[in-house]
């Protein structure tokens, strides 16, 4: 599992779509042209690196590489693989990494791999993880 063993993340798995996600999860959607593309590989790496952080903020990844099968353990339906490269309008040949927020809106987008700075620092300004970390059991 890239995004770690416990919590939301690792019980999302096989095919899944955007809005099952909406409200319970923050997809990040990873377009490469190939699966063995080297920034495809350096995202889930990183992701995997840092696998509990993922988790705290219900980060859920879902490579798309074009026409082939995902690397990660949620994978988009064909049609709705399809219908992301529309919606985010991710040409076949592109790389993408776009963080969808748990209101199913594009937070942030790159054309290179996110660090996973940037990634916790966007997550822990928006009101939902706000909200979470205020909420957290323990405080």
């Amino acid at each position: 599992m890239v995004a770690g063993t416990s919590g939301l993340a690792a019980q999302v798995s096989g095919l899944t779509t955007l809005d099952s996600l909406r409200d319970r999860a923050r997809p990040l959607l990873i377009f490469a042209p190939k699966p063995d593309d080297p920034r495809l590989e350096i995202q889930l790496r990183t992701l995997k690196e840092h696998a509990a952080e993922t988790q705290e903020r219900d980060l859920v990844p879902i490579a798309l590489p074009f026409h082939t099968p995902s690397p990660t353990d949620a994978v988009l339906a064909p049609g709705a693989a399809e219908a992301a490269r529309r919606r985010f309008h991710v040409a076949p040949g592109d790389f993408a990494v776009i963080l969808i927020g748990k209101d199913g809106g594009a937070k942030l987008r790159s054309d290179k791999p996110f660090s996973m700075e940037k990634l916790n620092e966007t997550i822990d300004a928006m009101p939902m993880r706000q909200d979470e970390m205020k909420n957290k059991p323990g405080r």
